[in-house]
């Protein structure tokens, strides 16, 4: 998969998990959320190059960060 592709997918992926979040305000939304971030960091995790893929970077370090400070409430 070319790189221009790899990156469609992920923002699709961004975009799909916040239309998940805003159509699930319940009970469930903090372990959806937890779900998708997790899936997000994991499909994603080998382009955490700063230098090709700054946006990507900051996206899945933002995502990991916020999955410890929903796992820190448990």
């Amino acid at each position: 998969m070319s790189n221009s592709n790899k990156q469609v997918h992920f923002w699709n992926y961004v975009l799909q998990v916040a239309e998940t979040l805003e159509a699930s305000p319940n009970a469930s939304t903090k372990a959806v959320l937890r779900e998708r971030l997790s899936t997000l960091q994991e499909a994603y995790s080998e382009d955490l190059d700063p230098v090709e893929n700054y946006e990507v970077f900051v996206v899945v370090k933002l995502c990991a960060a916020i999955e410890r400070a929903l796992s820190v409430e448990d």
